[in-house]
Order: C-alpha cells, then structure tokens, then sequence
C-alpha cells in the first residue's frame, strides 16, 4: 500500500548515508535519517501498531517522548518498572512477551534520566523472546563506556537503534536523528515519511 509514495529522491540524503554509512559500518540501506529521533519512534508506532488495538512497552523512568508518541497515535503504552539498579527485570517483563497486540517495546541505554546503560545480554534476551519491534534508543551512547548494539541489527532483524546528532556532535537546533535496522524495516521508514522530511541545510550541518 505504500508502494507510490516514496516518490521524491532526495540527493542530499543520499550523500549524507553514504558518509553515515562509512563512519558507522553500516550499509547505506540500513539506516534512516530523519526529524530527530522523534520521527524515528514516532514512525515507528505508525509502522507497528494499529491504533487503539495494538500496544507498545517502556520501562520506567526513562524517556517521554514514548509516552507522548503513543499517545498521539493512540496507542496504549505499557509501563514496566526498572528494578532498584534502574535495571530491566525480565520477570516482570515476561508477561507481556505473549501479547499478540504488544508490537513495540522502547528501550533507553543509556537511560534517560537514569544514565546507566541497560545490561547487553538482557537486550538479547528481549530480542531473541519477543516477535515484535525493539528500539534501542542510544541518544546518549557517545558518552558511555559500553558499545553500541549497532552491529547486532544484522544478527536480529527486530532490532532498531535509533541515535542522534543532538548531544555529542552539538546539533539538537538541526533535528537530525537516525534509525539503524535491518533493509525491510528501513524501507517501511522511507516510504512512510515526509518527502524531503529533513532540510537539505540541516543535512548539511
């Protein structure tokens, strides 16, 4: 059904993956540049979930744009406590893994507003248990010790990392956020965004 729409080539997002795609080592098909990563969970909700039918999965306290995103497209959001080392708890998680309307589950890493960073093999355990769509948000990872999850999206083809250009790199004015996940799911993002959804001067800086 999104076949005709993206119908707008936009060459400075051209150049910009190619380069992108050089510094992170990733293919050019296997990242999304859009508005901030805002628009990355926003579409992402839009991809996933039906609304008012299907559910997406935070644990909290962490970032508020999930709850803000859902709730524009109304799609109920889960919250599910992190454990006293603001820690995911996989029991607590566990029942909602059997969902069929839990399509999205959000993580932060390093969290927002905790800081730390979420234990790695608990992120896979998520991934390897769960059918859906897990974004790993890591707006903050040039600023921790712990390594990017970029190099499992090939391994887990439910992964999306979502980074940013706003903190280390000093462009939160631009609005320049960025999706990394398998060549389907990227695709699902382009042809479901604003033709020309970044300015070319953003793209630029």
């Amino acid at each position: 059904p999104f076949g005709t729409l993206n119908r707008y080539p936009d060459p400075y997002q051209k150049v910009l993956k190619e380069q992108l795609s050089k510094i992170k080592q990733v293919g050019a098909n296997q990242l999304f540049i859009g508005n901030g990563s805002d628009e990355v969970i926003d579409l992402l909700l839009r991809i996933c979930c039906r609304p008012g039918i299907d559910k997406a999965l935070t644990f909290v306290p962490t970032y508020g744009m999930y709850e803000v995103s859902a709730a524009i497209n109304d799609v109920p959001l889960v919250k599910v406590p992190l454990n006293t080392a603001f820690q995911i708890d996989l029991e607590l998680l566990k029942p909602y893994l059997n969902d069929d309307t839990l399509k999205v589950i959000f993580l932060c890493s390093p969290n927002n507003p905790t800081g730390n960073c979420m234990d790695s093999h608990t992120i896979e355990q998520i991934l390897q248990r769960f059918n859906g769509i897990v974004m790993v948000d890591e707006a903050y990872i040039d600023f921790a010790k712990a390594n990017s999850l970029l190099p499992l999206i090939d391994e887990y083809h439910n992964l999306v990392v979502s980074q940013t250009f706003s903190k280390a790199w000093g462009l939160a004015g631009a609005r320049i956020g960025t999706a990394y996940a398998c060549t389907e799911i990227i695709s699902l993002f382009n042809k479901i965004k604003p033709p020309y959804n970044v300015s070319s001067l953003n793209q630029q800086a």
